[in-house]
């Protein structure tokens, strides 16, 4: 296998080519299929209900948005939100939510805090986002933040609207494969990237499945895109 890895944040992708790719490049017949991640690692989340907290710390991370203090960053990120000092989300906002106000605002608050220029963030939002849509977005270096409702697993009551980062992809438009960085520790036989064809990348909290897969089964309904810093 070839790894290029790329650590700066105008090139925080890695692209892995199989032999047999590098191969058929030599050749010169088709393309090669190759997946491309952004160079975000998946961490699961630090206790039951907290794993919007881990998504809305990998963004701010990724984007080198400094933490508030002076604890750890998850909770510099729920006091931003509530103005509370106990680490958690207000209970009755969903994941997405509160992950999305920390894109849209935390980068400023958080300059700001440290007396310099703010950095505001842009992003643009949608229900879903077509598959050719998540490759631009990967290969601009861009992760996607996407709403998810699942089925509730055995002993919870209601649906969740749950924040996953979309961190890469594999394929094409045709048959796209997502991958994902979703932090919440699920039961074995309660996960639903296995209940519908999907597979562990990365034990931490990293999935593939299916576009068309995600899109029907995991309930996708609603996105943060074209983040960047403005």
């Amino acid at each position: 296998m070839m790894r290029q890895q790329m650590r700066s944040f105008g090139q925080k992708t890695r692209l892995v080519l199989s032999a047999g790719a590098a191969a058929i490049l030599i050749a010169f017949t088709q393309p090669a299929r190759a997946e491309t991640i952004l160079d975000i690692e998946p961490a699961p989340e630090l206790a039951p209900g907290q794993a919007w907290a881990s998504v809305a710390e990998m963004l701010m991370v990724y984007y080198d948005v400094p933490n508030t203090g002076p604890g750890e960053m998850q909770c510099s990120l729920a006091f931003y939100l509530t103005g509370t000092q106990n680490c958690y989300k207000a209970p009755e906002e969903s994941e997405f939510s509160a992950v999305s106000r920390v894109v849209k605002g935390y980068s400023q608050f958080a300059y700001e805090t440290f007396g310099e220029l703010p950095v505001a963030m842009r992003w643009e939002e949608a229900k879903t986002i077509q598959p050719a849509d998540i490759i631009q977005e990967i290969k601009f270096e861009r992760p996607v933040l996407v709403q998810i409702e699942p089925v509730p697993n055995e002993g919870e009551s209601n649906v969740e609207k749950r924040a996953v980062l979309i961190v890469g992809f594999d394929g094409n438009p045709e048959n796209l494969q997502l991958i994902l960085n979703d932090p919440k520790v699920y039961q074995p036989t309660q996960n639903p990237y296995l209940e519908f064809g999907g597979r562990i990348r990365d034990n931490s909290g990293q999935y593939q499945i299916g576009y068309a897969d995600f899109l029907s089964f995991l309930k996708w309904s609603a996105t943060l895109y074209k983040i960047k810093p403005d």
